[in-house]
């Protein structure tokens, strides 16, 4: 009889490890903290000037800080000036380039749920002049980078660039949903 016992307590001591093992393993193959133990997932990968000082941003792995492409680059306060200029100017009109797409997306789900021809010609004609804009915007842009920083420091940019994009860093050119499959519905 005494060697039953000690049978059936060695076995629960074993089912209670199988049991927190078990545990352990869902705690860390979740992103999200574990309800029970509250342990977070470790940090993302990264660098010094990647952005991970201020944490994680988005499902997209984080862009390179401006003071780190800076110091990269070594560019001249003229320079810097001239490419926050830039960057204002750019960040400005590809918000109203996004928004106007936008609106024609809208517009083209509404005219598809009509089913009527002549709208969904109007938001496919719609959508296709945001898209050129956003394209002239893009190589509107480069031709202005390319004006402001000298030729070595283009070709510093344009490997760093490269570089981070086998990394998959910047987050962008992973397909048309980015790396981690489609982005979550937008509120209108």
């Amino acid at each position: 009889m005494k060697g039953s016992v000690k049978l059936f307590i060695a076995s629960m001591i074993v089912f209670a490890c199988a049991l927190g093992f078990f545990a352990g393993a869902l705690c860390f193959n979740h992103k999200a903290p574990c309800e029970k133990s509250m342990m977070m997932p470790p940090p993302p990968p990264g660098g010094p000037g990647m952005g991970h000082e201020n944490g994680f941003r988005g499902p997209r792995a984080p862009k390179a800080s401006p003071e780190y492409l800076d110091s990269l680059l070594q560019v001249t306060p003229e320079q810097k000036a001239l490419l926050a200029k830039q960057k204002a100017s750019m960040d400005s009109t590809s918000k109203a380039i996004s928004k106007q797409r936008r609106d024609a997306e809208k517009m083209l789900r509404e005219a598809l749920d009509s089913n009527n021809d002549e709208q969904i010609n109007a938001a496919k004609a719609a959508i296709s002049a945001a898209q050129s804009a956003m394209l002239d915007h893009r190589v509107n842009n480069h031709k202005q980078l390319v004006s402001i920083l000298s030729a070595e420091q283009m070709e510093k940019f344009r490997a760093f660039h490269k570089e981070n994009m086998k990394k998959g860093a910047l987050g962008h050119h992973k397909g048309p949903h980015g790396p981690k499959g489609p982005k979550p519905p937008q509120h209108e």
